[in-house]
């Protein structure tokens, strides 16, 4: 297979790599006025408004029987309504930037609940290995050896949301195989679901701070972004990216995604970037990297095999290139997916559809 030209994906690679990594940051600003959960129900219902504006524009209505809105329903739990809560939770006790480093262990999970619930998958020493070195490298990610000084409550947190996005990345490959929908009609539906299960959460909290939703607030801009740039938008341009350029490509913006939110953090929040931060960071993604890789037998099989394009998730959501799904962000999505590509998969990206993506079927993952 050519590979295909840089300027026939990297304009999209770098936006949604942007458009994630900023997530956090626009957190940040949303928590100066709102609540979690209203962070979390803003974000969904206005990246909703977005995705259902697409659909209408394109006229792909989705076509879905009962059965397979209550999969996406369970899918939605997983990558886009508690993620969407606990990030911002974890916010209020961590800076953006750990939340970010911490949010590239989402493969880590993926590869983990693929290994627990899929039977026929069983994790290669090389994976066990990739696993190991993660949370080793969370340890050194939070400082773990100054026992006071763990940011404990924001760290597990964080660690809850990915694990959310691992079984919700792992859950979109067994009940969403054979639902039929497109990235943007599956996606629209997805956070819809978690619109109205995050409602009543918002309206619990709360009252947002005086002023928040005013049009020159921080908060209201902050929730605007999330929503727009790194909840719907984002994530059609990253399945063009998987179209064009492949899983493996698309799937490489988890390595992206925390440098450009530790950039944000730093210059725009100011916050302290931390020695160890980045030690702990790098250890963590060479363990995605071995958790990610697959004996060559388990991709040709996987690539011959049916699968199920995964939902709407935050970009660090992004597992195996050839097998396992999800990006953001959330915050990545968590931002974010987030979130992402494996099989077709597109946990960072949305999409559903009836066997695997030419795209990606034909790409070599060596």
């Amino acid at each position: 297979m050519t590979p295909a030209p840089l300027r026939a994906w990297l304009p999209a690679f770098l936006v949604c790599a942007l458009a994630w990594g900023s997530s956090f940051l626009f957190i940040s600003l949303a928590l100066r006025g709102l609540a979690p959960a209203q962070v979390g129900f803003g974000r969904v219902a206005v990246g909703a408004v977005v995705l259902w504006l697409l659909v209408a524009v394109t006229r792909q209505w989705p076509r879905l029987g009962l059965r397979d809105v209550g999969a996406i329903a369970v899918v939605a739990l997983g990558l886009s309504t508690v993620p969407f809560v606990l990030i911002p939770l974890a916010q209020q006790h961590i800076t953006s930037i750990l939340a970010s480093l911490l949010n590239a262990t989402t493969p880590l999970w993926t590869a983990f609940f693929v290994a627990l619930l899929i039977p026929h998958e069983r994790a290669s020493r090389a994976q066990l290995g990739g696993l190991v070195l993660g949370a080793a490298g969370i340890a050194v990610l939070v400082g773990a050896w100054d026992i006071d000084g763990v940011p404990l409550a924001g760290t597990l947190l964080m660690l809850g949301a990915t694990a959310c996005y691992g079984i919700g990345s792992t859950m979109s490959r067994r009940l969403l195989a054979r639902v039929d929908a497109g990235p943007a009609p599956l996606s629209a539906v997805q956070i819809s679901l978690s619109v109205v299960i995050l409602a009543p959460l918002a309206l619990v909290a709360p009252a947002p701070a005086p002023g928040a939703l005013e049009l020159g607030s921080e908060a209201l801009w902050g929730l605007l972004g999330l929503g727009v740039v790194g909840t719907s938008i984002t994530y059609v341009l990253f399945w063009r990216v998987v179209r064009v350029a492949g899983a493996t490509t698309a799937a490489s913006v988890t390595y992206v995604v925390p440098v450009v939110a530790t950039i944000l953090g730093v210059v725009v929040l100011r916050e302290e970037l931390l020695w160890y931060e980045p030690v702990g960071a790098a250890i963590v993604l060479v363990g995605v990297w071995l958790a990610q890789r697959r004996p060559r037998a388990a991709r040709a099989s996987a690539a011959a095999a049916p699968t199920a394009t995964g939902a709407l998730a935050a970009p660090g959501a992004l597992a195996a290139p050839d097998a396992t799904t999800a990006p953001p962000s959330h915050a990545t999505g968590g931002a974010g997916i987030d979130a992402a590509v494996a099989d077709g998969t597109a946990g960072g990206g949305p999409a559903a559809t009836r066997g695997p993506a030419p795209a990606i079927q034909e790409e070599r993952l060596d």
